[in-house]
């Protein structure tokens, strides 16, 4: 039995709820997560923004208004600049692996590919937001994002 690709909203729903129920949980990422969403209210609204924002990305479906950048620069702000490569890393791997236990086909790898590349893109939209500008926090030589 085959599983199915990430071809529909329906799909991408699937996909979205059950990460970000692992993410809620996840000792690295929740916290984040927690302090930024709170309330179920609150979690449905972020759930609807990135339905929309992976079927723009997945299937070129508009719908999607936001801004990533803004949003993430503003989480790492309130936790005083302490997101780091580990966070996007661990955002990845658990995108990744709920991708791999649920879905197949070539959305679910264009998926893959997607997050991979917005997260480190991300991560230095993150650093440039950040007082002083560019700076890798530990030097470079730990940076792995995927």
């Amino acid at each position: 039995m085959s599983k199915p690709d990430l071809d529909n909203r329906d799909n991408i729903e699937k996909v979205v709820r059950t990460f970000y129920a692992l993410v809620r949980k996840d000792d690295v990422l929740g916290p984040f997560f927690n302090a930024s969403i709170q309330g179920e209210e609150a979690w449905e609204e972020h759930f609807q923004l990135l339905i929309s924002f992976w079927e723009l990305n997945l299937l070129e479906v508009s719908g999607f208004n936001g801004n990533p950048a803004q949003a993430h620069q503003g989480v790492d702000k309130k936790f005083k600049n302490s997101i780091t490569t580990a966070h996007f890393d661990k955002w990845v791997k658990l995108w990744t692996t709920t991708i791999d236990e649920g879905f197949e086909g070539p959305m679910a790898e264009k998926a893959k590919t997607r997050a991979s590349n917005m997260a480190k893109g991300m991560y230095k939209k993150v650093l440039d937001k950040r007082p002083g500008g560019f700076i890798l926090p530990g030097g470079a030589s730990g940076i792995s994002l995927g």
